[in-house]
C-alpha cells in the first residue's frame, strides 16, 4: 500500500497484492465513478476518486468529456484512456509531467503477481501472455506495454536468472560454454555476417562496445522462449558440431 498527501490529507493506494478493507466497495469501471468512489485502475490497483468534472472540447464529436482525479493524477474518461496509479508531479493536469516515483521501475522486490509472471516467462511464454495470466487484466494492449516495462527491470531480470539456473546447470550451460561456442562460431563459420554478429556479442559480453552508441545486438530476458529440443541437443554435443564444421 502507498500513501500520498493531497492538500495535507493522506490518501491510500492499494497495490494488486494488498488486501482491500471490507468496508471499501470497488467499482470496476473508473470512467463511471463519482467523487468518493473506490475504483480499480488499469494497472490493477485500487484508488479513490477525489475529483470529477466535465471538460469542454472545441473539436470532435464528443464536446463534453468527463474526467476524474485521484491522488496520483487526472484522467479523461475516453474509451481508450488508461488510468494507472504512478504518481505524477502535477496531479491536476492531464499530462501530469514526469512521473515522480515510478513504482514499477524503482521497486526492488517482486510482488506476488510478478513472481507468477517470472515463472510463466521462464516456461517460454511470450511476455504479454505471461502478464495476462499473472495480473488481473484482460487488456492485451495494456499487457504488452506493461510486460515490456517489467522485463527491463533489474528485479525481474535477476529473478529470471534464478528461475533458469537449475535448467542451465542441468544442461551444463555456463559462462564458459557461452564464450567457447561464440569463439567457435567466429573461427569456424564461413559466413561473414554470422562471424560479425558473434564478434559483436562477444564484445558486448567483454564490455568492449561503446555504451553511448546504439547497440547492434541486444539480448533481453523478455525474448526468452524456452529451450527447444534442438537447443538441448546442441548443448549436449558441441564437439560433434565442431567436427562437422571442420569437414
Amino acid at each position: 500500500m502507498r500513501v500520498y498527501k493531497v492538500n495535507g490529507i493522506a490518501h491510500k493506494v492499494f497495490d494488486p497484492d494488498d488486501t482491500i478493507p471490507s468496508d471499501i466497495t470497488v467499482k470496476s469501471d473508473w470512467r463511471a465513478a463519482v467523487v468518493g468512489d473506490w475504483v480499480k485502475s488499469d494497472d490493477g490497483c485500487v484508488i479513490e476518486v477525489l475529483r470529477q468534472g466535465i471538460m469542454k472540447r472545441t473539436k470532435g464529436k464528443e464536446r463534453n468529456v468527463k474526467y476524474i482525479g485521484t491522488c496520483t493524477g487526472t484522467f479523461a474518461a475516453y474509451k481508450n484512456t488508461k488510468m494507472d496509479t504512478s504518481k505524477r508531479i502535477n496531479i491536476y493536469s492531464f499530462g501530469g509531467g514526469k512521473l515522480s516515483d515510478d513504482v514499477l521501475i524503482q521497486r526492488e522486490h517482486l510482488s506476488k503477481h510478478e513472481q507468477v509472471f517470472v515463472v510463466y516467462l521462464a516456461s517460454g511464454m511470450a511476455p504479454e501472455q505471461a502478464y495476462l495470466k499473472a495480473f488481473p487484466t484482460q487488456d492485451v494492449g495494456y499487457a504488452k506495454i506493461k510486460s515490456a516495462q517489467l522485463v527491463k527491470t533489474t528485479r525481474v531480470r535477476t529473478a529470471m536468472k534464478e528461475e533458469l539456473k537449475p535448467v542451465m546447470e542441468e544442461l551444463n550451460l555456463d559462462e564458459t560454454f557461452v564464450l567457447k561456442n561464440i569463439k567457435e562460431v567466429i573461427l569456424l563459420s564461413d559466413k561473414d555476417d554470422t562471424r560479425l554478429k558473434a564478434l559483436f556479442k562477444l564484445a558486448d559480453i567483454m564490455d568492449m562496445e561503446d555504451k553511448n552508441k546504439t547497440q547492434v545486438t541486444q539480448l533481453s530476458v523478455g525474448a526468452f522462449q524456452g529451450f527447444t529440443n534442438d537447443m538441448v541437443e546442441v548443448a549436449k554435443r558441441p564437439d560433434q558440431l565442431k567436427e562437422s564444421n571442420e569437414h
